[in-house]
Parts: structure tokens; C-alpha cells; sequence
């Protein structure tokens, strides 16, 4: 199938005004032939002014192949399901309305994907920039709070429950209609923090026998602000995680149980782990890894309660 563009790059957005512009100018800023491109923002029913700021950036710039739209249905999933749909590129490029392109982002992707024919899907490393200092509870075990993903120094192909992030990921067009789009009731709406869409197509995809690659180079930034540390956010957070991967699960009972069972042994293995901390007198560090994966329980068992 022909296509206009190599590649389409596609940002979901909501309420993210602070932001969005950096990351549209993080991909138009590439050196990468702007013929072969275009950016798409999928606004999810922002309330602030995100879309103003879009209009104009669009009117200040109508060399570019660059255009927006707004998706009725809240939620992550449907924004980037919406990306997909709206993309005219061979390659879908996903970037998080809060992140920004670092220095050959386009041209790692679609160099791979030419390289690759056996490739549908890549992610890359996402790093975290802290707009605020961290608390004293934080540590590794919060990598995923703040969006961390890395992998290492080398190209690997991922086969098992390491997953690209939606921050930094992209699929071979054909992957949605090969695949299907991704699982609109899990995912992010609104305020909910229910997770575990993109874990979701990527096992879709491992079951298909496809194939799935981290690029280390393939790197954005990721702010972090001061309210991923705020212990309500972080409750919510952590019971989407339980709550999505329920949802996900849904009817399989066995595997409901044995990630029942996973998770209640990582809860054990959190309070293990957290006596290192205690030992060093670091009481909040062990107090916030044990409700952490505590939460993540709560919500498997409720995930009605992580919407």
C-alpha cells in the first residue's frame, strides 16, 4: 500500500497547554525532510487552551504538515486510536504531549523500520526531567511514576513482559489493521488513571508472532511535575495499574489468578526489599513501596475504583 508520508508522528493531548507546543516543535525541528512527515495533535476535549495555542501554531506555520483535531470520546485509548485512524504515514510515531523529541527521533525510527522488515512495532528510551525536587520516598522502584523506560545501551528485541511505553513508541501503519486499534476500555480518561492499554496491544501483537524492538538511541524527555508525587496521585496510580491489568484479563480466569498470585508475592517481596531501607532509617522509602504495591492489589480487586 502506498502512502503519502513515511511517517506520521502523533501526539494525544489534554489539557497539557503548558507543554504541547515543545513537543510539536521537538519533531518539526528534526533533520528530517519535511516532505516526508506530518505531525498530528488529537486533542481529548482539552478545558484549558491547548487548542487555541494549536490554531496558532497551524497559522504561524502553513508550511508545515501540520494538523489537529479533536476526539469526542475520552480517553487515551480513543485519542490514539483516533492518531492511528487520521495518520497517512507508513510508520505511526506516538510522543506524549508532555515530552520532546531529542535530536534524530524520526530519522532513528524510520532508518529501523526500513532496515527491519520484520519490525511492527519500536519503542525507545524515555527519560525523566524533574520540574520539582523528588520526594524523600522516591526511589527505583517509582521508575514508572515518572514515565522512566530504559532498557540498556544495545538494540533488543522485546519478547516477554517489558513493553515501549506510549511516550516514545511507534507501529508500522498495517500493525492496527493486521492487530486492531487499542483497547478502549482500558487506558486513561479524564482524570482516571486506569492503565494498561499499551501493554495491551503490544501482547496482541507478541501472540501474532510479530516482532517488537527498544532503540536506545530513540530517546524523548519526559517532564515530570510536582503532582506525580502527591500520595493520592501516586494511590491512584498504582491502583490503575491492578485495575487495568483486571480489565485486561477479563475472562481468563486462569490467568486471573496466577496474576493475582504475582501480584500478592510481589506485595511480599516489596515488604522484603523495603527492610534495606529500614536498616538505613529510610521509613518513608519502605512505608511508600509497600503501599505501592499494596494499591496495585487494591485495584486488581476493584478496578472499578481505578476509573
Amino acid at each position: 500500500m502506498s502512502y503519502p508520508f513515511k511517517v506520521s508522528a502523533v501526539i494525544c493531548s489534554y489539557n497539557r497547554a503548558r507543554f504541547i507546543i515543545d513537543a510539536v516543535e521537538s519533531i518539526f525541528n528534526q533533520h528530517f525532510d519535511k516532505e516526508k512527515y506530518e505531525v498530528i495533535v488529537v486533542d481529548n476535549n482539552s478545558t484549558d487552551n491547548t487548542l487555541a495555542l494549536l490554531e496558532k501554531y497551524k497559522s504561524d506555520h502553513p508550511e508545515y504538515n501540520f494538523r489537529f483535531v479533536t476526539e469526542e470520546n475520552q480517553g487515551v485509548a480513543f485519542a490514539r486510536n483516533r492518531c492511528a485512524r487520521e495518520a497517512k504515514g507508513a510508520i505511526v510515531a506516538y510522543l506524549d504531549d508532555d515530552s520532546k523529541a531529542q535530536p534524530g527521533w524520526l530519522k532513528m525510527i524510520t532508518d529501523f523500520f526500513d532496515k527491519n522488515p520484520e519490525a511492527y512495532s519500536i519503542g525507545g528510551k524515555i527519560t525523566p526531567y524533574f520540574l520539582t525536587t523528588t520526594p524523600d520516598w522516591y526511589s527505583k522502584y517509582f521508575f514508572g511514576l515518572v514515565g522512566k523506560f530504559d532498557q540498556g545501551e544495545n538494540i533488543k528485541q522485546l519478547i516477554g513482559q517489558r513493553y515501549p511505553c506510549g511516550a516514545n513508541m511507534a507501529f508500522r501503519k498495517k500493525v492496527f489493521d493486521e492487530i486492531g486499534y487499542f483497547n478502549t476500555a482500558l487506558g486513561r480518561s479524564g482524570t482516571g488513571l486506569l492503565a494498561n492499554e499499551e501493554k495491551d496491544i503490544y501482547m496482541r501483537i507478541l501472540r501474532h508472532g510479530k516482532k517488537v524492538f527498544y532503540l536506545p538511541d530513540v530517546e524523548v524527555l519526559h517532564a515530570v511535575e510536582g503532582n506525580k508525587f502527591d500520595k493520592d496521585y501516586v494511590r491512584r496510580h498504582s491502583m490503575g495499574i491492578g485495575g487495568g491489568e483486571r480489565l485486561r484479563l477479563k475472562g481468563n480466569n486462569a490467568a486471573l489468578f496466577k496474576k493475582f498470585l504475582e501480584y500478592f508475592a510481589k506485595w511480599g517481596y516489596a515488604v522484603v526489599y523495603g527492610l534495606g531501607f529500614l536498616l538505613k532509617g529510610q521509613w518513608s522509602k519502605f512505608h511508600m513501596l509497600e503501599r505501592f504495591r499494596w494499591w496495585v492489589i487494591e485495584g486488581f480487586l476493584n478496578p472499578e475504583k481505578a476509573k
